[in-house]
């Protein structure tokens, strides 16, 4: 990061630490008559109310649907043309577009609370309604994008060609992308060399957040939506993905809690649940008691007798007994003893010169 670069994110940190949205909110709605108010409190969550219908507003006011419907679209049109008088909601209107306008000219709405450091429920519901309130701010609907925040002079052609262009990345590579191995393939393409003036590295990110077929997980990995490795199904998904990206075996207890602490979801994994969907699914092999490791790690199912016969197999002439303990220690979490007793079954292994052991 540049000098620049360092001063601008320093001043936005400011900025975001002074913005006060409840607090902005609370000063637009002061002149407002004690219906309009609760009305609009009612359908935006301000004020510490939650958010409500125009219908069930309607029962509380003692009006129809369609009249509280009404009045809050007379209400917004009224307000974003007086808002303009607070010098506060003038600064927040003109740092969010700055945001917005670096972004692209369009942002995802979770996104840009992301940008503004908005993390509790009362503050959120302050700022998207501060959104409802700026005029050069509307909503770009299509199904192949996230809900979101779009200015004028938006290239809607650009976020179509890039998506396109990101999904082809992604699909030829097969697996998960940083942020960082995505942007240097982008940037070998025709279509950045083209439009490399309106493509810096924050809109191309950004671009990848907004579009519905492109998701990221939760180590920061951009991937198709539908792969597993982005969006995990199931505790199985959940546990391959953690034991991926820990890189060594676990036991079953501790791979529960990294599931846990990467917060997938709001579901709660167990580790009785985690043990028998590991015990079941061929992604896993159990090499000690307990303990799992990753079967394209190179580890393959079997007890410990099962271990010993495939590495005689492999090294096609007897064994010393030292190295075929080192062998299977590299595959198997047990024991040495475990091992000698495997070893001493005369069924499966013959000892055949001092030390040395073969199949049987």
């Amino acid at each position: 990061m540049g000098i620049l670069d360092t001063i601008i994110t320093t001043k936005q940190n400011e900025t975001i630490q002074q913005m006060h949205p409840v607090d902005i909110v609370k000063e637009i709605l002061q002149n407002l008559k004690e219906r309009d108010r609760q009305i609009l409190a009612h359908r935006y969550g301000l004020e510490g109310r939650g958010v409500k219908t125009l219908a069930a507003i309607g029962q509380e006011q003692n009006l129809t649907r369609e009249r509280v419907r009404q009045i809050e679209k007379d209400l917004m049109k009224h307000l974003k043309k007086t808002s303009s008088k607070y010098s506060s909601f003038n600064a927040t209107k003109e740092f969010i577009l700055n945001i917005i306008s670096e972004h692209g000219r369009i942002i995802a709405e979770e996104n840009l609370l992301l940008n503004l450091n908005i993390k509790d429920e009362q503050e959120k519901n302050a700022v998207i309604f501060l959104l409802n309130l700026i005029e050069e701010l509307d909503n770009f609907i299509h199904d192949n994008y996230k809900k979101n925040w779009v200015m004028v002079l938006f290239k809607e052609d650009l976020l179509h060609g890039f998506v396109d262009q990101g999904k082809k990345i992604i699909a030829e590579k097969q697996k998960p992308l940083q942020a960082e191995e995505f942007l240097q393939h982008f940037k070998q393409t025709q279509f950045y060399q083209e439009n490399q003036i309106e493509l810096n590295d924050k809109t191309i990110i950004n671009f990848l957040e907004l579009a519905v077929e492109i998701e990221k997980n939760v180590f920061g990995e951009f991937g198709l939506s539908h792969w597993k490795e982005i969006v995990p199904k199931d505790v199985g998904d959940k546990a391959y993905l953690v034991m991926k990206y820990h890189k060594k075996p676990e036991h079953y207890s501790a791979i529960t809690e990294m599931i846990n602490k990467a917060k997938f979801d709001s579901k709660t994994a167990y580790k009785e649940t985690v043990h028998n969907e590991l015990i079941k699914d061929q992604r896993f092999v159990l090499i000690g008691r307990g303990i799992y490791a990753l079967a394209e790690w190179g580890f393959k199912p079997g007890v410990v007798s099962d271990v010993i016969s495939e590495i005689l197999k492999k090294y096609g002439q007897p064994m010393p007994k030292e190295k075929i303990i080192e062998e299977v220690m590299k595959v198997r979490q047990v024991k040495k003893n475990t091992i000698l007793v495997s070893l001493s079954n005369k069924k499966l292994f013959k000892k055949v010169g001092k030390n040395l052991y073969a199949l049987a």
